[in-house]
């Protein structure tokens, strides 16, 4: 199963990671993805200048300076590529 792992650490949580999550998981169960991605708050991806940081993972595609705005664009990527 894909798993996205978006950073919860102190510098992306500073930079709004949590309402990042909400809009992930909202668009994931929009699209219908949210049995077939699994989503996972994880702790600092060192990327702490660039956050709030999303990694799929198998593949390590990653997205940097996340908004909620950016993430039904995402996930619609994803839908597209069959994840």
């Amino acid at each position: 199963m894909p798993r996205l792992y978006l950073c919860m650490g102190p510098h992306c949580r500073g930079r709004g990671a949590a309402n990042v999550y909400a809009a992930l998981e909202q668009a994931l169960w929009q699209a219908g993805l949210l049995g077939q991605v699994e989503c996972i708050a994880s702790g600092c991806q060192d990327r702490c200048q660039r956050g709030p940081n999303l990694l799929l993972q198998p593949g390590g595609r990653r997205w940097h300076g996340l908004t909620p705005r950016q993430i039904s664009a995402i996930v619609a990527l994803l839908s597209q590529t069959g994840v």
